[in-house]
């Protein structure tokens, strides 16, 4: 019974990360078509590209690299990755894209990136994973030994790249500065609950 519970609450808390990191796509990000990496950000460089919805994308980026973590990855990892990839698509469907901020986007960036990397940090608390580009770096690692880190830095970047493609340089610098604001708030947040665990 206590088991059950607890796969309860972790689904229920996995299922409020995910929708912080779907607000802040559709409330932030997406209505001033800024990419900051992932799965996320490539979906949302094809929706101001050539109008495809950013849930289809980021389904049909998830689907991909859940084949791909079926074929190089332990079984338990790819359950995993399965719930966030399936879950994230949903959410993003069912949330409407409003601009919250319309008159700043670095404003609206900044405080997008904080809620994004909230929904992030609380995903790795439950050792747990929204799918999409999480996966190339885990089946680097295993295969030739590259931290993870590095390799995820390096696919953010090509997607932080693809700003400057598709609009200008202010948005390439937004991108970049979402990664580090993200980055910021997962060790930020990080520190809160490693406090919270020990008191």
């Amino acid at each position: 019974m206590k088991n059950k519970k607890r796969t309860s609450a972790k689904l229920l808390i996995m299922l409020v990360a995910l929708e912080l990191i779907a607000f802040s796509l559709s409330m932030f990000f997406e209505p001033h078509s800024i990419a900051a990496g992932g799965a996320t950000g490539i979906a949302i460089l094809l929706q101001a590209g050539w109008k495809i919805p950013t849930f289809i994308s980021v389904l049909s980026i998830n689907i991909v690299m859940l084949v791909l973590a079926y074929i190089h990855l332990d079984r338990q990892t790819t359950i995993k990755l399965a719930i966030g990839s399936f879950m994230l698509p949903l959410l993003l469907y069912i949330t409407p894209v409003y601009n919250l901020i319309p008159n700043n986007r670095v404003i609206s960036i900044i405080v997008g990136s904080i809620i994004f990397g909230i929904g992030l940090a609380i995903l790795y608390t439950l050792n747990m994973s929204s799918g999409g580009t999480t996966v190339p770096p885990m089946i680097i690692h295993k295969n030739f030994g590259v931290d993870k880190y590095i390799s995820l830095f390096i696919i953010d970047g090509l997607v932080c790249l693809g700003n400057f493609a598709l609009n200008d340089l202010i948005s390439f610098l937004l991108a970049v500065m979402s990664v580090g604001i993200s980055s910021l708030a997962i060790k930020g947040f990080g520190i809160f609950h490693q406090r919270h665990i020990t008191q």
